[in-house]
């Protein structure tokens, strides 16, 4: 199926990546038909969603807090029929169980980043990807620290901002959505 657009998702009022920024978040996970992606602060499963639908053999665990997220999730996995990702309604770290992955993405972390970042350290497979959205600068600086302590390799960080036509009468403006940033990472060796 591969990318999907956002008027095809089933929403309510809890956040959602949309989706230029989902298209960028999920390439920057290269994902591999055989990868194990966690998705934390699954939000709708919207980047959860989309990357199953490139993983053939592998899966996707979301993990949302909200119920309301957690049934968006589901009502969205029956629409789009994807039989590899499977819900989890609680708090990353703290209620993931899963122990052999090799991609994660953040889209929100509860304030957990730190100990989020600190599993993918521990349980990933080695090289390993992580992909963080951010929406502010403070959010930024806590995950270069985190990276750091971590010693997460080859980092990136992009911002994209995002403009959309309305028609005006004759004209057509541009509205500003708010940017975002994309920050990824690989395992590196937290032993050294």
């Amino acid at each position: 199926m591969g990318h999907i657009a956002d008027k095809e998702f089933i929403r309510g009022e809890v956040p959602m990546t949309k989706q230029e920024i989902r298209a960028v978040s999920v390439a920057k996970l290269r994902l591999e038909k055989d990868s194990v992606l966690i998705d934390v602060g699954a939000g709708t499963g919207s980047v959860g969603i989309e990357a199953a639908t490139y993983i053939s053999s592998g899966k996707v665990y979301a993990i949302e807090k909200k119920s309301e997220g957690i049934e968006l999730i589901k009502e969205n996995i029956k629409k789009f029929s994807i039989k590899n990702l499977e819900v989890i309604q609680g708090t990353a770290p703290d209620d993931l169980s899963i122990k052999k992955f090799n991609r994660m993405f953040v889209g929100g972390s509860s304030g957990r980043l730190d100990s989020i970042v600190e599993y993918f350290i521990k349980y990933s497979d080695e090289k390993s990807i992580i992909v963080i959205n951010a929406i502010t600068l403070e959010t930024i600086s806590e995950i270069k620290n985190i990276f750091e302590k971590y010693k997460i390799t080859n980092s990136e960080i992009i911002n994209m901002s995002v403009a959309r036509g309305k028609k005006i009468g004759n004209y057509t403006m541009m509205y500003g959505e708010n940017p975002i940033y994309i920050v990824t990472g690989e395992k590196g060796d937290f032993n050294e």
